[in-house]
């Protein structure tokens, strides 16, 4: 049997650090070697599911093979600058929220690093993403287009990654769409539901997307680092680990 690959996750007692960690521990091409929380949080110390949560990233860079991020923009572009002189060479994110100048300085890793950067690790969303293209590209540039982006009441950035996936979606099939054309919903514990509007005065179509269990962005962000340890430097999405990304 294949060696498993050895996997730390940042941000590891949040609510994907959670799934992340249900889903390695059932896999048997994985192996959870370091759980990674904040210096400050009550976490450190507790079994995190065979190990115990720390602090400590660069010790955690040592002894993976690829590190998984669930966290926010300063703690994931920290680490991924931390990986420079340590065996680990894969990074997978899904923390958003950034700012241009943050997305910049975390995409310049890429040049020697294995970045996966998506806002959305499920499949569904990622043939979404590509219907939108398509469809934005078949209808009439005048129509409208509009983003519903929903999710839980402790989502802190809105738009949602997902939500600006879908705006590029749009774009790059040629129809623009403007700030007030996102809107944003977050109540309650709804995981997460999109949809794009395209209209024009006489008819409507929409394209959605819910998600109906976390664990199907954890799913998709083990494939993605499993993925990503056999691959050259460079910055990567989740279309390219499915092989839907455009030639």
């Amino acid at each position: 049997m294949a060696t498993p690959i050895k996997i730390a996750i940042l941000g590891a007692a949040g609510r994907m650090g959670c799934a992340l960690r249900t889903e390695i521990n059932k896999h048997e091409k994985a192996e959870l070697v370091a759980a990674l929380v904040a210096a400050g949080s009550g976490d450190l110390g507790a079994d995190a599911g065979g190990v115990n949560f720390t602090s400590d990233v660069r010790a955690a860079l040592n002894i993976c093979d690829v590190l998984i991020d669930f966290s926010h923009p300063k703690a994931a572009i920290d680490a991924a600058l931390m990986m420079f002189g340590t065996p680990c060479r894969a990074f997978v994110t899904g923390t958003t929220g950034y700012s241009d100048t943050e997305e910049k300085a975390l995409e310049q890793a890429a040049d020697a690093i294995t970045l996966v950067k998506s806002g959305n690790f499920s499949i569904g969303i990622c043939v979404l993403e590509s219907l939108v293209a398509k469809a934005a590209a078949a209808l009439p540039k005048e129509w409208d287009a509009d983003i519903l982006d929903i999710h839980h009441n402790q989502k802190k950035d809105a738009p949602s990654g997902t939500a600006l996936m879908l705006g590029r979606a749009l774009e790059a099939g040629g129809q623009h769409i403007e700030p007030s054309e996102f809107a944003s919903l977050r109540h309650g514990g709804v995981i997460g539901e999109h949809s794009v509007f395209l209209s024009s005065s006489m008819e409507t179509i929409t394209l959605t997307h819910t998600a109906i269990d976390r664990a199907v962005f954890a799913q998709g962000a083990l494939a993605a680092a499993l993925w990503a340890v056999s691959q050259d430097n460079g910055l990567y999405d989740m279309g390219d680990v499915l092989g839907l990304a455009p030639n």
